[in-house]
């Protein structure tokens, strides 16, 4: 016997509903993309700048507009103001360190500690085999429709 046409297209009805609440669920999680995202963000800061300062570039100084594409201005302004000298911090800022483990670059782990629309704090493992590994916590901003870094704290 046949199934009437009605319930028949109830059930097909119910069947879509279903199908497109799974396809958003699906689509809505993989909607960041990476320049959007705060954990890509820091990978790919590290990754540039770790290469320029291995190779003995000096970002801050020489690559300013770069930087800024990665970094807020408030953090900029934070490190120009920065005692230099004796009285200053030893080592790269971004680093916490006095020498440069190219590894660093190529081996950044982040977790989300909390993300939000405008602000993120992420932990960051910077693994490398020369200098071992550099643990911190970043505070990224969303500004100018990208996740910039704009605190750094490192682990003692």
């Amino acid at each position: 016997m046949k199934t009437p046409a009605l319930p028949r297209f109830s059930k097909m009805k119910h069947v879509c509903v279903v199908v497109l609440i799974v396809l958003t669920a699906i689509s809505s999680s993989r909607a960041v993309w990476p320049e959007k995202n705060p954990a890509e963000a820091v990978r790919n800061f590290y990754a540039w700048y770790v290469h320029e300062a291995a190779n003995g570039s000096r970002p801050l100084e020489k690559e300013r507009e770069q930087m800024r594409k990665f970094v807020t201005d408030r953090l900029l302004n934070r490190i120009d103001n920065i005692p230099k000298g004796s009285s200053g911090p030893d080592g790269d800022f971004f680093l916490n360190a006095r020498e440069i483990d190219p590894e660093w670059g190529k081996n950044v782990a982040v977790a989300n500690n909390y993300v939000g629309t405008t602000m993120s704090r992420l932990s960051v493992i910077l693994t490398g085999r020369k200098l071992g590994d550099r643990q911190f916590d970043v505070k990224m901003l969303f500004q100018e429709g990208a996740w910039k870094i704009d605190e750094l704290k490192f682990s003692e």
